[in-house]
């Protein structure tokens, strides 16, 4: 059913089209605004990057209107441009400069005066940039991140070369400059974990916990624990993000070999899109398949034994352990990993750094019923607190509590 015209209106923005809808960001956009359609009549300025033709189906049969702007080709002399403003304005420009489109001002303004919204949804921290043309909405910011950890982390990563670990050092500060700028300026902030919220509310940010999610129902299906046979470590990501890259370097360099002095038949199985030059050169490892790019991941998920993801920078919340927790995977990941889930090692999954991986991984699975102690559990946290139905309705609560109430 389509939103009634009665129905309070919200203008949401995202420099870029939540799609395709493999990456953890566009889903809980996506999920986020499905939500939001079904209970205000929801517009979406949306850039559009060029080259691309995303499909708008998923968000029309969801209610939502969306306004596509027309993004141009990057080019050096543009980007250097935007770079050069960040310094003088002394803003970040990774995550944020970077979208600073004309096209997307001139969308955001024209989108509040022919119909000026009760609410103003501003997807991640770079459509901050438009929150000057709120008018007299009140302003929700959805930051999927704190991107000034994120930035800061990425800085120490090995491989990176001092101007640009110098650089992101720099973006750090100031992205986190601009955080308590958009808490304090905003009317609402949601947050993807308790720990987030917690920075932004100590930025002077109002706060509520929208968490990432799942769809449950979709993989439930598949068995708590895993199948006897010969043990499948899974990995899921895209495999050009940096993180991810060192990530399956680890696992495939460092794990795997391990695990198979103990465990012969022992596979690894990488998933994902893009992959860098670096994660195929991989290829040849033994025991290693690397998929790329798959239609569908629930049968991978289905053929796995357990789901490894042992990240050692990033951040938000890995929308692909709350996958493998709602299909029954046992997981074993890094800190970092599974930060921002309410998930106890020991309960929900096991909790492993680089050194102590392998022998997590091996003792895992030799012992099935740990497996299907862990993934029961799991599924129950999955279930309760992530499903997408849950989230969004979190969503909803924090907009309508910012609107004049009427009867």
């Amino acid at each position: 059913m389509l939103p009634r015209l009665s129905q309070p209106s919200v203008l949401a923005v995202t420099s870029q089209l939540p799609w395709p809808l493999d990456s953890g960001g566009h889903l809980r956009s996506y999920h986020v605004l499905r939500a939001l359609a079904s209970h205000f009549r929801v517009r979406l300025v949306a850039g559009i990057p060029s080259g691309t033709t995303p499909t708008l189906a998923p968000l029309h049969e969801a209610g939502i209107t969306v306004l596509p702007v027309p993004l141009p080709r990057r080019h050096w002399t543009s980007e250097a441009a935007r770079l050069a403003g960040a310094l003088l304005t002394r803003e970040p420009y990774v995550l944020y400069r970077r979208h600073d489109w004309a096209a997307m001002h001139t969308a955001v303004a024209h989108a509040v005066a022919v119909d000026a919204p009760a609410c103003l949804y501003l997807d991640h921290l770079d459509s901050f940039l438009f929150a000057r043309h709120r008018g007299q909405s009140r302003v929700v910011i959805d930051l999927h991140n704190v991107y000034s950890r994120l930035a800061a982390r990425t800085a120490t990563e090995d491989g990176v070369n001092p101007a640009t670990r110098l650089f992101l050092r720099r973006e750090a500060q100031r992205l986190a400059l601009l955080e308590a700028r958009a808490a304090q300026e905003t009317d609402q902030v949601l947050a993807v974990s308790d720990d987030e919220a917690e920075y932004f509310s100590d930025l002077g940010g109002r706060t509520t916990v929208v968490p990432n999610g799942v769809d449950v129902a979709r993989y439930a299906a598949l068995p708590t624990g895993r199948r006897d046979g010969a043990p499948n470590i899974l990995f899921v990501g895209t495999l050009n993000w940096t993180p991810n890259v060192q990530a399956v370097t680890t696992l495939a360099t460092d794990v795997l070999p391990a695990v198979r002095r103990i465990l012969p038949e022992a596979t690894l199985t990488l998933v994902g899109r893009d992959p860098a030059p670096a994660v195929s050169a991989l290829a040849g490892t033994p025991g290693l398949h690397l998929a790329g790019a798959v239609p569908e991941v629930l049968p991978w998920l289905a053929s796995a034994t357990l789901l490894a993801v042992p990240l050692e920078s990033g951040g938000g919340t890995r929308l692909k352990i709350l996958e493998a927790f709602a299909a029954g995977l046992p997981v074993v990941s890094s800190a970092v990993g599974c930060e921002g889930i309410a998930a106890q090692h020991g309960t929900h999954l096991i909790v492993a750094e680089r050194a102590s991986a392998a022998a997590a991984i091996v003792n895992l699975l030799q012992d099935r019923e740990a497996g299907v102690r862990l993934a029961t559990a799991a599924r129950g946290l999955a279930s309760s607190r992530y499903d997408w139905n849950i989230v969004g309705a979190a969503a909803v609560g924090a907009i309508t509590a910012l609107l004049p109430q009427t009867n």
